[in-house]
């Protein structure tokens, strides 16, 4: 009997079998790569029944280690993080190579399934299931970036006792918006234009000018973590510095993370753009669709956690009515007085 597998690495499947899916007889489907028709590759197809033909659109995958061993390297990269921080010996060259095999298990599965698009496994019905994915991906990871936003606003509209019922904490300067983080937000507003170009440029057959906009795109997501690494060793507080520390960083760590994923997964889509086309490119229209999201990520990002939270009152010691006022007041501008005389203590602390 015909099974899926039979027809698998051939194009004769995403005729035959979506002709079968919408009712068709499979004789009457057009020519495949210089065929006249299928029934001259199949010639006993008139007598195929719908259970002994690819009778539908869909791609069953062969067993595959690569999820599995993807998903272990992932948990024990988070071990290797652990160690790292908390500088056990040998930490950072556990991490060096569970992060090796995370990008080698990553790789050949991307390989794996590029090489069922050539082999034409992906029919119009595998593309929406890849979008719908691609679109679950992202919801999940909007849901997980609302959660440290709420936390950010919980604590900045509600401070508790622990933190001086004050926001900022007393201590902590917040960053400067007007400096790096604009920077950063026209890097990623470009970005946004040039990599819609590139969209443009593909659907219209111009994959030169599609290459040129993917490498535009990717040097400014680079020179965007380049200048975030730069705020980075550059602020006067750390992650252990109060729950404003770790709120930020995380936010902002997590979001320049995205970045990264964003820009090498654009760097494939530059490896495979000779074999994309109008109605073929797939894998660049959801590259695409997830630099969008990481860019209205960092538009919320920068609204509330660098502009509004920068643009907060400080109190001022005139301005104070109670002992504790006064106190808090006086503790901030010591730290921004040593911060501005001695920057250097604070970089040893990081």
């Amino acid at each position: 009997m015909y099974t899926y597998n039979t027809f698998k690495n051939s194009n004769v499947y995403k005729s035959v079998g979506e002709a079968l899916a919408e009712g068709q007889d499979a004789s009457t489907v057009p020519a495949v790569q210089g065929v006249s028709t299928t029934a001259k590759l199949l010639p006993n197809v008139s007598f195929l029944t719908k259970a002994a033909a690819p009778h539908h659109p869909f791609h069953l995958v062969d067993p595959s280690p690569w999820p599995a061993f993807t998903s272990l390297c992932m948990l024990w990269l988070l071990v290797g993080l652990v160690l790292y921080f908390h500088k056990y010996s040998a930490g950072g060259t556990v991490l060096a190579m569970l992060l090796l095999g995370l990008i080698y298990a990553t790789s050949v599965w991307w390989r794996d399934v590029y090489r069922e698009s050539i082999d034409g496994c992906h029919t119009s019905k595998v593309k929406d299931g890849l979008y719908l994915g691609m679109v679950l991906f992202i919801v999940s990871e909007a849901v997980f970036f609302l959660g440290l936003l709420w936390a950010f606003l919980n604590l900045a509209l509600m401070p508790t006792v622990q933190i001086g019922m004050a926001w900022p904490p007393v201590g902590i300067v917040p960053v400067d918006w007007t400096r790096l983080p604009t920077l950063n937000s026209v890097l990623l507003l470009a970005s946004y234009f040039t990599a819609n170009l590139a969209k443009h440029a593909v659907d219209r057959g111009k994959m030169s000018d599609c290459r040129n906009m993917l490498i535009l795109t990717i040097l400014l997501g680079v020179l965007f973590s380049y200048e975030q690494y730069r705020e980075y060793i550059g602020l006067p507080f750390t992650f252990s510095d109060s729950v404003y520390g770790s709120t930020f960083y995380l936010l902002t760590g997590f979001h320049g993370a995205h970045v990264i994923i964003g820009f090498l997964y654009l760097s494939v889509c530059i490896a495979t753009y000779k074999m994309a086309g109008p109605g073929r490119s797939t894998a660049l229209d959801l590259s695409i669709l997830y630099w969008h999201f990481v860019d209205l990520v960092w538009v919320l990002i920068f609204a509330l956690v660098y502009v509004w939270n920068g643009s907060m009152p400080t109190p001022d010691v005139l301005s104070c009515k109670d002992s504790a006022c006064v106190l808090q007041t006086v503790l901030r501008q010591l730290r921004l007085d040593l911060y501005s005389h001695n920057p250097e203590f604070f970089e040893a602390s990081m």
